[in-house]
């Protein structure tokens, strides 16, 4: 317990920085001079920067280094982000905003491992509720992260703004350090036994081919939901700031919901794992599908200040957050079930599921500030972005059913196997 306590502090770290980055990063452009259709360029940034770590990286740093040492790694990139960050404030450079975010991502990429290891650190039935727990962390940082922003966006002069923003991050990255330094990792995670490891389980089996695994429905599907989850949910994170700004929300209230969507993000985590040890992984994708859609409903409805309340952009940024708890951590589960049957493939399987997922979610974040410029802004440009995500949301819903429909063939070949060995033992 100790160790997912350390994990659970580890990871909200990590998610303060997330948190800090990506509620600010809309702000922080209109700040240096940028308009808002580049609003989202910098979160789009990041989360291509954590594809990157986890094709490029990722595979083989946790295979070749110890566990604590490859999140040191994330670490040192982090920092490399935090001073180019300052520099782009320093000079008003948007493009090296975008690239100091593209670190962070890498950082975030890397850190994002927590949730595998959070398995290792437990025994195999533990499993679910050792990620949510370590998920739940986040409830931290939801309102860590983006209140150390604001407090800290004036800590120097008017024309450097928000450059505090970026120095709190390297606090956390040293608090992160700390609690990293402090965790026992398994023995198992060495590189020297994940060597001799490997070569015993060449010798005695070599299970299936690495290409099959990554063609097979038990890593496609999750890895789909994966993506789509992330683009369900920040796309509209990336622009709600801008777009309550320009219908009359002060930043203030800006700042509110996008902490709300934060704990709506992370909360869940208390009951998730529950929820996937009752009814399986599957079914939980299923119910982030729901939530999915009622958020839908009420950004869609969302009102301008002078026309209403933000009582819409409250629930709808909840709501959505807590769907992305769902399906993110039920096709986490999922796909650590894949590699349960073939751990010599793990590193590798978990760098090709957040690669991918990164990738296609980074491509709709990157495009979600042009698609609410298109719209027309305001509300008319927010409403245009979410009816794309309702496309979005109509492919989860195929996905997951295509994946439920293979749990009820599984459970029927099950019990067909279980009612065939018991005729056999009847007949002996």
């Amino acid at each position: 317990m100790r160790n997912l306590i350390l994990s659970l502090l580890a990871w909200a770290c990590t998610v303060s920085n997330v948190t800090l980055v990506v509620g600010s990063s809309g702000v922080v452009v209109l700040s240096i001079g940028g308009d808002d259709s580049a609003s989202s360029l910098p979160l789009g940034g990041f989360v291509i920067g954590s594809a990157a770590v986890s094709l490029a990286i990722t595979p083989w740093l946790f295979r070749l280094c110890t566990r604590r040492m490859s999140f040191l790694t994330g670490l040192g990139l982090g920092f490399l982000g935090t001073i180019i960050c300052c520099i782009s404030i320093v000079i008003e450079s948007l493009a090296l905003l975008v690239i100091g975010n593209f670190f962070f991502g890498m950082a975030t990429g890397v850190g994002f491992y927590w949730r595998f290891t959070a398995v290792e650190l437990v025994p195999s039935h533990w499993a679910a509720r050792a990620v949510t727990l370590v998920v739940s962390g986040g409830c931290l940082a939801a309102f860590a992260g983006p209140e150390s922003a604001q407090a800290t966006k004036d800590m120097f002069s008017d024309d450097l703004e928000y450059m505090g923003v970026f120095v709190v991050t390297a606090i956390f990255g040293v608090l992160n350090f700390l609690f990293t330094m402090l965790v026992q990792f398994p023995e198992s995670t060495n590189p020297k036994s994940n060597a001799i490891e490997s070569s015993h389980s060449n010798e005695v089996n070599q299970g299936p081919a690495l290409t099959s695994i990554l063609y097979s429905s038990d890593f496609l599907l999750p890895m789909i939901i994966s993506g789509l989850a992330w683009s369900i949910m920040a796309v509209p994170m990336s622009v709600v700031r801008v777009a309550m700004h320009q219908v009359g929300y002060s930043i203030r209230q800006s700042l509110t919901v996008i902490e709300i969507h934060f704990l709506g993000m992370y909360s869940p985590g208390f009951v998730a794992g529950p929820l996937i040890k009752q009814y399986g992984p599957t079914k939980v994708c299923a119910m982030g599908g729901a939530l999915f859609a009622v958020s839908v409903i009420c950004m869609l409805f969302a009102e301008s200040e002078q026309d209403g309340n933000m009582g819409l952009w409250l629930v709808g940024l909840f709501v959505v957050g807590a769907g992305w708890n769902f399906a993110f951590t039920g096709a986490t589960v999922w796909t650590a079930n894949l590699y349960r049957k073939s751990p010599m493939y793990k590193e590798k399987v978990q760098a090709a599921n957040d690669c991918l997922m990164f990738l296609f979610s980074g491509a709709w974040i990157f495009a979600s500030s042009y698609i609410f410029e298109a719209g027309g802004s305001q509300l008319d440009g927010w409403k245009t972005m979410n009816y794309v995500v309702v496309g979005m949301l109509l492919v989860f819903f195929c996905v997951t059913g295509v994946g439920l429909q293979l749990d009820i063939a599984a459970s029927r070949q099950a019990k067909e196997i279980t009612n065939t060995a018991k005729d056999g033992m009847e007949d002996a």
